[in-house]
């Protein structure tokens, strides 16, 4: 059975992340910041009682990821897998609107967090059989395809977790640990909109074929939902 911890499973990918992730047979850790208040995520657990660990997670507090890390290491001494999926978007940002705060705040959700994440689990990964970190990125956050001018937090805080990524696959801290990110497509979530084309099943779907397929040499590489390689 492996051994799942998915960040910001409270709701849109993250909760089907966990949703097809408990499906297939896997042991899932699921953190919100209030799982208390994710309806979805106790309906889960009582479906599949047993296979689902609930965490009141906040990426952003150490002593959040502190408390949960004791929490998981009570139940299990490997992760094998590990969906750095909590993220934030603040909304499109012209140059005159700029906050420093809200700039400052979103790096901390969505680069800064995921490593924070990576650091705390980093003894459980090494402990697997072939554990994979999948960060899951943005199309926004490709500096050469990137060609509009609002949005300036989510954009460059997701290079940035791109450049993490690369950073994570050549530690010698990770033993064989596999780093990725990944684009899960436009879709109908929260952030993406009701517009978007893709809905959160088709594409945690898609995301988890390529997670499977995964290998040495897959490392430090960015990859859309669908299998093929993203241009930083």
């Amino acid at each position: 059975m492996r051994h799942v911890l998915v960040t910001g499973a409270n709701r849109g990918l993250g909760l089907e992340l966990a949703r097809q992730c408990l499906k297939r047979g896997d042991y899932v850790f699921a953190g919100c910041r209030k799982p208390e208040q994710a309806a979805a995520l106790q309906s889960l657990a009582t479906i599949y009682e047993g296979r689902l660990t609930l965490l009141a997670l906040d990426v952003t507090d150490e002593e959040s990821l502190d408390a949960c890390k004791e929490i998981v290491s009570a139940r299990t001494d490997a992760l094998d897998l590990l969906f750095n999926n909590a993220a934030i978007h603040p909304g499109d940002e012209t140059l005159v609107a700029l906050s420093a705060e809200t700039l400052i705040h979103t790096f901390r959700v969505n680069a800064v967090g995921p490593m924070l994440v990576a650091r705390c689990y980093l003894d459980l990964l090494n402990a697997a059989d072939s554990a994979k970190i999948i960060n899951i990125s943005s199309e926004a956050g490709s500096i050469s395809r990137m060609q509009h001018h609002r949005g300036y937090a989510y954009y460059a805080s997701k290079a940035a977790l791109n450049m993490f990524t690369r950073a994570l696959a050549w530690d010698e801290n990770l033993t064989g640990v596999i780093v990725i990110a990944i684009h899960p497509g436009w879709v109908r979530t929260d952030m993406g909109g009701d517009l978007a084309p893709l809905s959160p099943a088709d594409s945690v779907a898609g995301i988890l074929r390529v997670v499977d397929d995964l290998d040495g040499t897959s490392s430090g590489k960015f990859y859309t939902y669908e299998g093929h390689e993203y241009p930083w």
